[in-house]
């Protein structure tokens, strides 16, 4: 196990959701910033590390130790515990290591917090922005991101618009989403504390440089889009457990798994994941979602527990009753007659898909928004029976696909979690 104070050990931002989405972005933006000023000794830097994160140098010293707080006081003394923690830090430092404080408001006072030799502190310095300010808003740090990308093609000569920046940006969220995420699950599954899950997750910058010199793309472009699809789903994913962290009635760990899930998924699976919530779009495009049909799938997600996530797209497994597959299909039975013509333009899609056409046979339940009694495929559809596949390697195969059930949340939950 590896030594470092209980106090390091046991401080962190995660059961404060949006706190701790805010320091990711913080950690970007002041790596981005590095990297604009041509800064050649930091190598990588560590999400709830030492302090909230560290940049640290190729031997693995810690170049700068950073607390960012994301509170509404805007008096100093309000911070003070805070500040004289950081000035302790002295793990793996030298005379060289910089402290920084981060804030979300404007103090009354930003004067640094002077070296104390006798209570073994060091000097703490507020961390002064790209516009001069000692502070950023936590609605504000993702136009400082912007801002700063923006500067960072512009000191290097690379193409630079709003499509592209957005772009880089998704991608970076995704770099850190899928490395934030990896660590939690190590310490929440495998035994790790918060320390050695941060330490086994270095964020090096020259991914982060990979990412801002990922090549243009345009608005038809299916990486792109694939890519502003995920980053909708962990953003919103977010904001779901940032306003739930406090609601002991809700299991989060379900969100917490798919967030995981999504953020480390490849283009492959991400494509199934894109169809599977809403197979009858036509091709994939930046229409095709949105914040209402993610939340429509989050909804199944917090609302069945067991979620499985270890074996392609996120699903549910009962005994007696087969796989369960969440979408965000809705069908609200107003009108039977529109109804069934959106039941028979899903299955139809899912049949000509070559990317989720599996899914007619591999999954026995469809989990959709209704408040009708679970039906299966062949009391609505005429897409049941056999169908040749499409794959090009299949093109002489027939398979049967399974006579579909689509069953709603509530049902879904009772036969899952019973």
């Amino acid at each position: 196990m590896i030594e470092v104070s209980s106090q390091i050990v046991n401080s962190s931002a995660i059961p404060a959701w949006s706190g701790f989405v805010y320091q990711g972005k913080v950690a970007l933006y002041h790596a981005i910033r590095l990297l604009t000023q041509g800064d050649s000794e930091a190598d990588y830097l560590n999400v709830e590390h030492l302090d909230d994160f560290v940049i640290h140098d190729r031997s693995g010293n810690v170049l700068s130790l950073h607390q960012v707080k994301a509170m509404k006081s805007n008096k100093r003394y309000s911070y003070i515990p805070a500040l004289r923690q950081a000035s302790k830090i002295s793990e793996r430092c030298n005379g060289n290591t910089v402290r920084w404080f981060h804030v979300s408001v404007g103090l009354d006072d930003f004067s640094d917090w002077a070296a104390n030799d006798a209570n073994g502190e060091h000097i703490v310095q507020f961390y002064q922005y790209h516009d001069d300010r000692c502070y950023v808003e936590t609605n504000s740090i993702d136009t400082k991101l912007n801002e700063i990308v923006e500067q960072y093609l512009g000191a290097y000569g690379l193409p630079s618009t709003e499509l592209l920046i957005a772009h880089k940006l998704a991608k970076l969220h995704v770099l850190l989403a899928g490395k934030v995420n990896l660590a939690h699950y190590r310490n929440q599954h495998e035994s790790m504390n918060k320390f050695e899950a941060a330490e086994s997750i270095p964020i090096y910058f020259s991914d982060i440089v990979n990412c801002l010199r990922s090549e243009v793309i345009h608005s038809d472009d299916r990486a792109a889009i694939l890519f502003e699809f995920r980053k909708t789903l962990l953003d919103r994913t977010d904001q779901i457990l940032d306003s739930l962290q406090d609601n002991d009635s809700v299991d989060l760990n379900g969100i917490f798994q798919c967030r995981f899930a999504v953020a480390n998924m490849g283009v492959h699976s991400l494509t199934r994941l894109y169809y599977s919530k809403k197979p009858n779009q036509k091709d994939i495009s930046l229409s095709g979602f949105s914040n209402d049909t993610v939340d429509n799938y989050l909804r199944v997600i917090l609302s069945i527990m067991g979620v499985k996530t270890s074996e392609d797209l996120p699903h549910y497994f009962k005994n007696g009753l087969g796989s369960f597959l969440p979408t965000a299909m809705k069908f609200d039975f107003l009108n039977q007659e529109l109804d069934v013509k959106q039941i028979q333009e899903n299955v139809d899609a899912l049949r000509g898909n070559l990317t989720i056409q599996d899914v007619l046979y591999e999954y026995d339940n469809l989990v959709v928004h209704m408040d009708s009694a679970p039906f299966p495929l062949n009391s609505e559809s005429s897409s049941t029976g056999k169908f040749t596949e499409i794959y090009e390697n299949d093109r002489n195969r027939i398979t049967k696909i399974n006579n579909v059930r689509f069953v709603s949340v509530r049902d879904a939950s009772d036969e899952i979690n019973d």
